[in-house]
């Protein structure tokens, strides 16, 4: 009986390192990723001290600074408008990227804007107030269908894994993941119709 008793155990933890090895992420990439509130367009997401909310998605084939210089992307400026708030107390959001279907991220960008008052990254936002701005991203008109915007209040370089090593310090952080609601018929519409020449400063109204 205790031979008996003794394989059965030993099946059992068998299979139960078996499940754990399939449910256990190889690389820290997914180990160590953000704590993610998912959402779409429209509604609020919360993730940990802040909730946003976007409103709309926009393209432009290029934009007009305040100097009158046109100004063109490699590829297509995608203009995100949205809404965010701290829940306790005050905090930046620091990190905006715009994910692909495919899995590429790309960081937000600065080009053609003027001004940083309006742009809703790098904005201390107050317990309880919400600011309304805009995250304009650079990328290839073929990758806009399917895309999800990404939005911490970690700093992006702490995601680096130096040497090696687990990303210490950005484990267990919030992070709000909103779908843009785009299929490839929409995609497709929104990049034909993007206008030249969009400003892209100050509050979107």
């Amino acid at each position: 009986m205790r031979t008996v008793a003794g394989a059965l155990i030993g099946l059992v933890l068998a299979a139960a390192a078996i499940w754990v090895k399939a449910h256990t992420p190889d690389d820290y990439d997914h180990r160590y990723a953000p704590l993610a509130s998912s959402g779409h367009v429209g509604s609020p997401v919360g993730a940990g001290g802040f909730e946003v909310k976007v409103e709309k998605v926009g393209a432009a084939r290029s934009v007009t600074s305040g100097q009158g210089e046109v100004v063109r992307p490699d590829g297509i400026f995608v203009i995100v408008t949205a809404s965010a708030r701290s829940l306790r107390a005050p905090l930046t959001l620091s990190t905006a990227m715009l994910r692909t279907r495919d899995g590429r991220e790309f960081r937000d960008s600065v080009k053609g804007v003027t001004t940083p008052v309006g742009m809703l990254d790098g904005v201390t936002l107050g317990p309880g107030v919400w600011h309304r701005g805009v995250l304009v991203f650079e990328i290839p008109p073929s990758r806009l269908a399917g895309s999800t915007l990404l939005l911490s209040d970690r700093p992006a370089n702490e995601k680096e894994t130096p040497q090696g090593f687990p990303p210490f310090g950005f484990e267990l952080t919030a992070q709000a993941n909103i779908s843009l609601g785009l299929n490839d018929d929409q995609a497709r519409r929104l990049v034909t119709e993007a206008p030249d020449g969009v400003t892209v400063h100050g509050d979107p109204g």
